[in-house]
């Protein structure tokens, strides 16, 4: 078992050679994936949930107030 002081002492050489292999590579560009079927389906409920969600939030502060 080590100590707590050794996994803070100096880098590996092989996390030097890694390090040094990836700190030249361009990031790849994020791309949305598209939704079909049912996920897209799935979405829109989602989205017609939180709306009903805070129309009946609304309705009920402002019953409340009164």
């Amino acid at each position: 078992m080590h100590r707590k002081e050794d996994f803070h002492s100096a880098p590996t050489q092989d996390f030097l050679e890694f390090f040094e292999e990836e700190t030249h590579l361009e990031p790849q560009p994020l791309t949305r994936a598209p939704l079909r079927g049912w996920i897209q389906v799935a979405f829109w409920g989602l989205r017609i949930y939180i709306v009903v969600m805070l129309v009946m939030v609304a309705i009920g502060f402002a019953r409340g107030i009164h």
